[in-house]
Order: C-alpha cells, then sequence, then structure tokens
C-alpha cells in the first residue's frame, strides 16, 4: 500500500455585481450584491463594499444595497471583498460607474417691473445643488447688455436707462465650473 500527500488549494470566490452604469450627484445609486461563483463548499458571511469615494459598507446578505455619491464628475470602481471561513478574499468583483455633476440652481426674487432710470433689486437667494460644491461667484446679465460679477447673494441693484421687457440670466460658478 502507498500514500500521498497533497495540497488542496482555496479558490477565491468572486460576486457578480449589477447597477447602472451612471448617477447623478447626490442621488441614490443601487447596486446588486449578485451571484458568488466558488468552487469550494463556502458560505459568504460578509460583504464588504469600498464605493470608490473613500467610504465603506459591510453587509451580511446579498442583494440590493445603496449608497449616495456627494460629488460629480467622478469615475470611481466600486469593488468588494467577501469574507468566509477561509479568510477575507479582497477584491472578488468591481464595477466603474460615472457619477455625473448636477447645475446648481437658484432662487431669484425681485419686483416684476420697474420704471426706467430708478434702482431695480435683484435678490439673489438659495442655492439648490444635490452635490457638495460652493458658489464663488454670480454673474448676473441683465437682459439689457449690462452683466455684473458678485461674490455673495443677496439683494444686488441695476438701473435700466430705456423701457422694454428684459429677461435677467444669472450663472453661478463653482469648483465644477
Amino acid at each position: 500500500a502507498g500514500s500521498k500527500s497533497i495540497s488542496v488549494n482555496n479558490v477565491a470566490p468572486g460576486i457578480a455585481l449589477g447597477g447602472a452604469d451612471s448617477v447623478d450627484e447626490g442621488a441614490t445609486y443601487t447596486l446588486t450584491l449578485g451571484a458568488i461563483t466558488d468552487p469550494g463548499d463556502d458560505s459568504v458571511s460578509s460583504y464588504v463594499v469600498h464605493w470608490g469615494d473613500g467610504t465603506d459598507s459591510t453587509y451580511t446578505t446579498g442583494g440590493d444595497v445603496t449608497h449616495v455619491y456627494a460629488d460629480g464628475d467622478a469615475s470611481p470602481t466600486i469593488s468588494v471583498d467577501l469574507v468566509d471561513e477561509d479568510g477575507t478574499h479582497t477584491g472578488a468583483g468591481s464595477k466603474s460607474i460615472s457619477v455625473n455633476n448636477v447645475a446648481p440652481g437658484i432662487a431669484l426674487g425681485g419686483a416684476d417691473n420697474v420704471v426706467e432710470d430708478t434702482t431695480y433689486t435683484l435678490n439673489l437667494g438659495a442655492i439648490t445643488d444635490p452635490g457638495s460644491d460652493t458658489v464663488s461667484s454670480y454673474v448676473v446679465d441683465w437682459g439689457d447688455g449690462n452683466s455684473d460679477t458678485y461674490a455673495t447673494g443677496g439683494d444686488v441693484s441695476h438701473t435700466y436707462a430705456d423701457p422694454g421687457n428684459y429677461d435677467i440670466r444669472v450663472d453661478l460658478v463653482d469648483e465644477d465650473g
């Protein structure tokens, strides 16, 4: 009779990841922690999701999990580590996505009309932006060929020299443009 010693190597598990290829900043992204492939008889006890933006989340079951990306434009790669009785298996699955920047908006206030050659006051009000962006300047196009740039919101004024109908436009400048 003979004997032989052999070594049985563990094969790291893999995971199928699903979800959209892009998401807007500030919106909820849904990642599907899908099917596990493992030729061994191992059971995954934890899913560690590295969202690609410096944050991690740990889950005990697969399925749909969510995350909010605070800022775009970005192209994070999501990676998932799996933990089973054989240890932690890093990078068992990955998915690259795009996080889109969303342009900010501004609330504008002021009268609907003014007499020519008198001061018109426009209120540069609250900014809405789902991303973590900071407005650094407000560019007001008064609609009569004149424009002014302001560093802060609040009340700003302009005098219209000629009667007419004018459309006021405000552009916002932040770190995304």
